[in-house]
């Protein structure tokens, strides 16, 4: 045997142990799950973000949407302004402003059941839940639907 041989070779030859590896990674797997599911939960439960509250009567939910309501969109040819006005006597008015044109009001009336705001426009009805979420209009209260609209008067 060279000499470098005694350098690398330090101590007597020690047969490897082969372990079974994967029922550890598992394990530490379901633990890592487990600690997310727990982090998950409690994020959720905090209230961080809530859009809906149930405890609202229709008349408190029909006070809170009385006024002048502003909802931006951004379309293929610029943003869109629409307008939505809540009168107290149930009347509403809709219209549109983007940067070449203003459209006339359309008139209607407007009611609330529960948490669903009803619009009708000429016998035509238009329904969706809705509620409020940091001062803003949210309609409809649809996921991938969402509409927020802020109050400008």
């Amino acid at each position: 045997m060279s000499w470098v041989g005694h350098f690398v070779r330090l101590g007597p030859e020690v047969p490897m142990r082969t372990q079974h590896v994967f029922p550890k990674i598992n394990w530490l797997a379901r633990c890592c799950a487990l600690a997310l599911a727990a982090l998950s939960t409690e994020a959720a439960s905090s209230g961080i973000i809530t859009f809906q509250d149930g405890n609202a009567t229709s008349s408190q939910n029909s006070n809170a949407l009385i006024g002048h309501w502003r909802k931006t969109t951004i379309g293929y040819t610029g943003s869109i302004d629409e307008h939505l006005v809540l009168h107290v006597d149930s009347t509403v008015e809709n219209w549109t402003v983007t940067a070449y044109e203003r459209r006339e009001p359309v008139e209607g009336h407007w009611s609330v059941e529960g948490k669903t705001l009803i619009l009708s426009f000429g016998g035509n009805d238009r329904s969706s839940p809705f509620t409020f979420y940091q001062g803003q209009l949210v309609f409809p209260n649809i996921p991938n639907r969402r509409g927020f609209w802020e109050k400008i008067d």
